[in-house]
């Protein structure tokens, strides 16, 4: 979308990475979760507090803007995955609002955080196992599922595919 403006977020835009953390979040999942278990996660995992410290803490992240407002973001940070390794680095969010799917702009989202992950060996993430949408977003990019993990949503475990690709295979 060619008057969408990717660019890396920083402390001062904590508030709006929880906002559209929290939209996009709820925008998914509403009606397929528990609500009040998406509610509480909401509220405990897309806070104002939650993005500083992922910032404080080395993470990249990077809004998708449309005349100024937050359409959708990505989060690339250490790895909390089992399946990682020394070496590793993960997508820890990637969301966009429905109405611009299939617009480009999930796909500039993510050759940001590509381009960021530059040194790791691979880029590691999780995903709602039936989310068949964005496992063929990931499996178009070349990452494959390695392992499988329990996701809680306030409360709640839900079934995620972890997914991996391979960094050094792109650069040969």
């Amino acid at each position: 979308m060619d008057d969408c403006i990717i660019r890396e977020a920083g402390p001062a835009d904590v508030e709006a990475l929880a906002l559209i953390g929290a939209a996009t979040f709820l925008e998914t999942f509403a009606g397929v979760l528990d609500g009040g278990a998406l509610l509480e996660h909401c509220r405990r995992q897309h806070s104002a507090a939650v993005y500083r410290a992922y910032l404080d803490r080395g993470a990249h992240a990077w809004l998708a803007e449309l005349g100024g407002a937050p359409v959708g973001y990505a989060l690339l940070a250490e790895p909390e995955l089992d399946a990682a390794r020394a070496g590793d680095v993960e997508l820890k969010r990637i969301y966009l609002l429905s109405r611009f799917h299939g617009s480009g702009i999930a796909r500039d989202l993510f050759d940001a955080a590509l381009a960021a992950a530059e040194g790791h060996d691979r880029i590691l993430l999780g995903v709602k196992a039936d989310n068949s949408r964005a496992i063929a977003f990931y499996t178009g990019r070349g990452f494959e599922q390695i392992a499988t993990r329990k996701f809680d949503v306030g409360g709640t475990l839900y079934d995620d595919a972890v997914m991996a690709l391979r960094l050094e295979d792109r650069r040969r």
